[in-house]
């Protein structure tokens, strides 16, 4: 394997300022529209040679957020709704053709 494969976040206890990491497409992409919409708050540092993108971040952007624990009835009930949601969707959409 070649190349960069990290993605760190790093900030010390009662730190303000985050720094940031990445070398996935999705986050570089997310880090760079959030400094041009937000430069006083995220600030591109570098872009480095091996693709990976470092910046600084509130510490208040950073979380750890894991999916709801739900059984499989509770799944299988989203599923149904969802389903029921694009298939109403699909049929208003050829409605008003």
């Amino acid at each position: 394997m070649t190349g960069n494969v990290e993605n760190v976040i790093e900030f010390i206890k009662d730190s303000e300022r985050a720094t940031v990491t990445f070398c996935q497409g999705r986050y570089k992409s997310r880090i760079k529209k959030l400094a041009a919409e937000r430069p006083e708050e995220c600030e591109i540092v570098a872009e480095n040679q091996d693709g990976s993108l470092c910046a600084h971040v509130p510490t208040t952007w950073i979380r750890i957020s894991p999916p709801a624990a739900r059984t499989e009835t509770q799944r299988q009930l989203s599923r149904e709704k969802m389903l029921a949601y694009h298939s109403e969707r699909v049929s208003t959409a050829h409605e008003n053709r």
